[in-house]
């Protein structure tokens, strides 16, 4: 295990990666809602109102969302860039769904109302989660696969291998033991 494999089960390091992508995510998020006076909404839900503390609480509830990418969600992301950010597109859109119209209207609003600058803060959420999952993606633990070539003719074929549990590999084994000793 030391030449850098790290399993896809390793709930640790998903989690961990999943935050410093939260955050990274996060910071582009409060900007942009800074700028559309949109973070006042993270103040109220702590009951401080002011730009530090708006700032703080809406860093932390994005690594929040950044763990519960990296546990539930970053099992399906193996490092690369085009699928992680159609999955952290979905994310961003479904966190936007249960935290902007839901969660922080709950202090000072009403429950699914967009307000005046709701498809702007809809992309800002559709980019929090691209954002994330792209950091995720490219800090996160990587699965290292084995590349087997075959050459037959003019062309080479490329296989890349299935995983398979540990059980049948070794039943397969045992069989070809067994065969090996009838002879």
């Amino acid at each position: 295990m030391s030449d850098g494999y790290v399993p896809r089960v390793n709930v640790i390091s998903r989690l961990g990666a999943g935050v410093i992508g939260g955050v990274l995510g996060g910071v582009v998020l409060a900007a942009v809602l800074y700028f559309l006076d949109e973070l006042q909404a993270y103040g109220r839900l702590v009951g401080q109102e002011s730009t530090q503390n708006d700032f703080v609480v809406a860093l932390f509830v994005c690594g929040f969302a950044g763990a519960v990418f990296g546990i539930f969600i970053g099992r399906f992301v193996t490092g690369q860039l085009i699928p992680a950010a159609g999955v952290g597109l979905v994310f961003g859109t479904v966190w936007y769904l249960v935290l902007q119209l839901i969660v922080l209207q709950i202090r000072g609003g009403s429950l699914l109302d967009m307000g005046k600058n709701g498809l702007i803060v809809l992309g800002a959420y559709v980019i929090f989660g691209a954002a994330t999952a792209i950091m995720y993606s490219e800090f996160g633990p990587r699965r290292q696969y084995r590349r087997y070539r075959r050459r037959t003719g003019d062309y080479e074929l490329e296989y890349v291998p299935r995983f398979r549990r540990s059980g049948s590999r070794s039943s397969s084994r045992r069989r070809r033991r067994r065969r090996d000793d009838d002879d």
